[in-house]
């Protein structure tokens, strides 16, 4: 099965030491699985303090293995003193779901009331923001925010609704009339489609998907 994993480690790792804790990180996953894809996002500002850091390095793989390993991975993570936080969801490909995450300014938005450290955090719901150019796959598609708290993401999304219709010009594919109207359009649907103009060369989605924590 295909699996995608982010990995955050700590910040204050020295810069001649950090190639060789990503590679440790790289490496565990060759053995446990299938490498496919891997990315490395370097130190971003987290949203929430995590075990009392606020920023870290982002680490994104790809892969594929057995169910069975990825609590093997899982716990090899834990025990890495050098990891403040990893997920790993599945990614198995379909039509409507995202492969690939982009390097974005704050791809994290998790709750501040979450604890890092419950056993049974990988059984959540994840919820993710995400900007798409309709013109393109979901491959090239942005990841604006990552929650497992689906109304925190509502907050974030009715911010970025605002700034396409009244800072970007952008107004709705769907006749609707007001803001709140095109904000219960997300809620009920999980997605609005934009334009600019006539101009339907231009047009933009921002959607919502579901993905679970393994």
């Amino acid at each position: 099965m295909k699996y995608l994993a982010m990995v955050v480690l700590k910040p204050n790792i020295k810069k001649g030491k950090i190639d060789f804790v990503q590679g440790g990180i790289i490496s565990l996953f060759e053995q446990k699985s299938k490498l496919k894809r891997t990315y490395f996002l370097d130190k971003r500002k987290l949203d929430y303090p995590i075990k009392d850091y606020t920023e870290g390095y982002y680490l994104k793989i790809e892969f594929e293995t057995k169910e069975k390993k990825i609590s093997q991975i899982s716990d090899i993570l834990k025990l890495n003193d050098n990891v403040i936080f990893h997920f790993i969801i599945n990614n198995e490909s379909e039509r409507k779901a995202l492969p690939i995450l982009k390097k974005v300014k704050n791809p994290f938005n998790f709750s501040p009331h979450t604890n890092y450290n419950e056993p049974n955090i990988s059984s959540q719901k994840i919820y993710m923001l995400i900007s798409k150019n309709m013109k393109l796959p979901f491959s090239e598609s942005n990841i604006l925010a990552i929650s497992n708290d689906l109304n925190k993401l509502f907050q974030v999304a009715n911010k970025k609704l605002q700034e396409y219709i009244y800072c970007k010009g952008f107004h709705t594919v769907k006749e609707i009339n007001n803001m709140k109207d095109i904000e219960n359009e997300l809620k009920k649907y999980w997605k609005v489609q934009f334009t600019l103009g006539d101009n339907i060369n231009v047009g933009q989605e921002l959607l919502i998907q579901e993905k679970s924590m393994i």
